[in-house]
């Protein structure tokens, strides 16, 4: 896992791990768009379950200013 900021707010940090199984995020507001439909349970590293109440696209700006688009993140609000 990889992990640099200089940024305080922690609704702007951002954890990056290539091999994830899952992107998911605890934000609703970082989707552009979002099927509520979809629901499951995610077993984390340290053994907890989370509920998944969601499944979709955010789009991010990177520090060159290119914009890019992650697919198939999850929302889980329990994160």
């Amino acid at each position: 896992m990889s992990f640099s900021t200089a940024i305080e707010n922690n609704e702007d940090i951002w954890y990056l791990d290539s091999g994830c199984s899952n992107h998911m995020t605890r934000n609703i507001n970082m989707f552009a768009s979002l099927d509520k439909n979809v629901k499951t349970n995610i077993i984390l590293g340290n053994g907890n379950t989370v509920s998944v109440e969601g499944k979709g696209r955010i789009n991010i700006l990177t520090k060159i200013g290119d914009k890019k688009c992650i697919q198939d993140v999850f929302y889980v609000p329990g994160l």
